[in-house]
């Protein structure tokens, strides 16, 4: 055993309180081996390595650098030398983990039930490992209560619980409670950044150098290793700012705590603190505003190559910060009255941030990692009565999925969203993909519905031109009916051309296949698409009790054209709380020998409605070139070429 936690035997029962009783009388014989309890025990090469055969901790060492970083140094009037560090957090998904197995012995077939974000990768490890053919495996994500990540790694106890249906012939099932949860889930952050910057006698940032250090647990994650959270900081350090030459050194070390996997933001959130706080501290050495130091630095000019060689699609970098400034000035101007204050201070402040989401498969044979792939999947199919059933590779946990992907295919398609039902997790029924993480939903999920979608409208609009003695490029499709354009007279409605396509086929066009079913597959740009933000929170500190108070926090966020307003916001503000919980109350602590400390909510802390002000959001549209519908990150999509529409949909049937 590696850390406090990890699970080392297994007992099977008929219900829950008799496994739990019958765990308790399983003895364990342990010999007490030295703790690595920390980054600088971990990297420290004395240190007693946690597996046979290692020469060290320090799992994964690797470098990334652009630009001449000489030069910068010698042309720099200041040198600003910080280190920041973030704490280590649980996910703390609603709904814990579960997994359910059976075993049919006469046809073979495995069928597993499973709160993941990653069906098909569940599926596929699972033949991996047990020899099982992937045709005979069923890996079912029923709606999952939450995951933000956590749930996007495939983890041991669903290979042994399947292996456990096939032994012993019975279903199978283990759910998760709190403490399992927080003790032997997935953690995430646990950071230390020291940052070099070089800066002009004007304020321009000229380089910066960066060494990371990632407490990465005992084990490293599948599929996204222990390189991603390091990398992935090394990658985004540089952030919104123009400057030339970087050089980052970014390790993981291996210690006795539970494993470090993905968690909202993947190392972005850890990045970013470290990357503000530097530009704050920089500004203040300067004696420069930070508004006004972060718009010299910030890039304006599009498509953007940055040091690392990575290019930035369109964005509202600058335009985003010089709207939250007016939009703060008053509380500016509060906390600098404040300070003539005793009892309270005021403070703002600000972050900007710049998020890559549709990472492709460029991207991730890059990193060299075992998700190899990137691109979502749908298939469409309308039925003779018209209904339309998406079958989507998407995984929903909460993120408004039925409701976007099916106004995606409704404007596609000139129907309802009503008359759409999307159904997703049943890798019997939904075509392979990597699933849901890493902000792909929209941009990619929805670009592929809407492909998808296109298909079907194309082959609608052949048929009605055929049937309306007109070409199908003077189709138009909308309100359930398809009408000859300038002639709103002559129209056919969709759902008779649903039915002439599957019943009364002798009506359609002469070689015309029957039918309305189509696939698309959507692979993520090279350098994936990039959204942005500047948020601003602004608080209130009792001075003499250190009470601390959020009295406002504003968001301007650009992730592309819009379809659903109030998802859109849904989502921001989710992503808010979170980082509230990051900055003020979340920290999983161990002790010296590596016991966990925070192991209920008693010790956890979590942000509740009282410590949470109104969340205000603006939003700046920049559409992208790289992605079907122009959307950036995950749910923000609209119909390609389209104004969003006037009203907002209801949610849509759940799969």
């Amino acid at each position: 055993m590696r850390f406090v936690g990890e699970p080392v035997a297994v007992v099977l029962a008929e219900d829950a309180y008799r496994a739990e009783d019958a765990a308790e009388l399983v003895f364990v014989d342990y010999d007490p081996l030295p703790v690595v309890g920390n980054m600088a025990q971990a990297r420290d090469p004395e240190s007693t390595p946690l597996f046979e055969g290692w020469n060290g901790n320090v799992i994964v060492q690797r470098q990334m650098k652009g630009g001449d970083l000489k030069a910068a140094k010698a042309q720099a009037a200041h040198v600003i030398r910080r280190t920041y560090r973030t704490q280590r957090q649980a996910g703390v998904p609603m709904e814990g983990r579960g997994v359910v197995a059976s075993f049919d012995k006469a046809t073979r077939v495995l069928t597993v039930w499973s709160s993941t974000q990653m069906p098909h990768l569940v599926r596929t490890y699972i033949s991996e490992e047990l020899g099982l053919p992937e045709s005979r495996i069923r890996v079912v994500a029923p709606d999952v209560g939450g995951g933000f990540g956590v749930k996007g790694q495939v983890f041991a106890d669903e290979i042994l619980i399947a292996w456990l249906a096939m032994q012993t012939g019975r279903p199978v099932k283990w759910i998760e409670n709190r403490r399992e949860h927080l003790i032997a889930s997935i953690h995430a952050r646990d950071h230390e950044h020291t940052l070099e910057a070089y800066v002009s006698a004007d304020g321009r940032l000229l380089g910066l150098t960066a060494d990371i250090t990632v407490d990465n647990g005992a084990y490293s994650t599948y599929p996204f290793t222990s390189a991603g959270e390091p990398g992935m900081v090394g990658k985004v350090l540089p952030g919104p700012y123009d400057f030339q030459a970087y050089e980052a050194t970014f390790r993981a070390v291996a210690t006795n705590k539970c494993a470090i996997g993905t968690y909202r933001g993947v190392a972005r959130p850890s990045a970013v603190f470290s990357q503000e706080r530097l530009m704050d501290d920089i500004a203040a050495e300067l004696g420069l505003d930070p508004v006004e130091f972060r718009l010299k630095n910030i890039i304006r000019q599009f498509p953007y190559r940055n040091v690392l060689g990575f290019t930035y699609d369109p964005g509202s970098y600058a335009e985003a910060l010089e709207q939250i400034r007016e939009l703060v000035a008053n509380d500016v101007a509060e906390a600098k009255a404040s300070h003539a204050c005793a009892k309270t201070r005021i403070g703002v402040g600000i972050a900007c941030f710049i998020e890559q989401t549709a990472h492709g498969t460029p991207d991730f044979t890059r990193r060299r990692v075992p998700i190899e792939t990137g691109y979502i999947a749908a298939r469409l199919d309308m039925s003779p009565d018209g209904e339309v059933t998406i079958d989507l590779g998407l995984q929903n946990h909460g993120q408004g999925l039925e409701t976007t992907m099916a106004q995606v295919a409704a404007d596609a398609l000139g129907i309802a969203p009503e008359n759409v039902f999307v159904r997703h997790g049943d890798t019997m029924t939904t075509p392979y993909s990597v699933g849901t993480w890493g902000s792909r939903g929209g941009p990619l999920g929805g670009g592929a519905v809407h492909i998808a979608a296109t298909k079907i409208a194309d082959k609608l609009r052949a048929i009605a031109g055929h049937l309306l003695q007109a070409r199908p490029d003077q189709i138009e499709l909308s309100d359930g009916k398809a009408s000859v354009r300038d002639n709103p007279g002559s129209f056919i409605e969709i759902r008779k051309l649903a039915r002439i396509a599957q019943r009364n086929v002798e009506q359609l066009p002469e070689g015309m296949t029957p039918g309305l079913e189509a696939h698309a597959s959507l692979d993520g740009p090279a350098d994936g698409s990039y959204a942005n933000a500047v948020h601003a929170a602004v608080v209130e500190i009792d001075i003499e009790t250190g009470k601390t108070k959020l009295r406002r926090f504003v968001v301007v966020e650009d992730c592309g054209t819009i379809l659903n307003p109030l998802v859109v916001d849904g989502q921001v503000r989710g992503g808010v709380v979170q980082g509230i919980g990051s900055a003020m109350f979340e920290h999983f602590i161990y002790d010296e020998e590596c016991q966990p400390l925070t192991t209920s909510f008693a010790d956890y802390l979590m942000p509740l409605a009282p410590e949470i002000p109104n969340i205000e959001v603006h939003h700046i549209e920049t559409p992208t070139p790289l992605t079907p519908l122009g959307a950036k990150g995950w749910e923000k999509v609209a119909p390609s070429g389209r104004q969003r529409p006037s009203q907002t949909p209801s949610p849509m049937r759940l799969a």
